[in-house]
């Protein structure tokens, strides 16, 4: 009788690759930036508020990043748990072991 199966190597690999990119996203958005504050000139004020948004922003790409990957790591647990039960169903079935004899 056949497996039934999903790629959960595949899947777990992607998703161990993702999760490095969002260690690296997430290490970048912890460090701290220094601000000058030796000028009080309008493009350094601007600059250093482009700064902070872009750090909130990548925070927040990091966030919805990093739950995609939990869920990816979710279905996958669940298509190896139905695939594993699939395949026990149809073993255990007489009528298909009559037909596939």
């Amino acid at each position: 009788m056949g497996k039934f199966q999903s790629n959960f190597q595949t899947a777990e690999q992607i998703a161990t690759q993702m999760g490095r990119a969002s260690d690296t996203v997430q290490s970048a958005t912890s460090r701290t930036i220094t601000k000058s504050h030796g000028t009080t000139l309008t493009v350094n004020t601007q600059a250093q508020s482009a700064n902070d948004e872009t750090m909130q922003l990548t925070k927040q790409f990091q966030n919805a990043f990093q739950q995609g990957i939990n869920n990816i790591r979710s279905v996958v647990k669940e298509f190896e748990r139905m695939d594993n039960e699939l395949h026990n169903n149809f073993s255990n079935s007489p009528l298909l072991e009559r037909h596939f004899r």
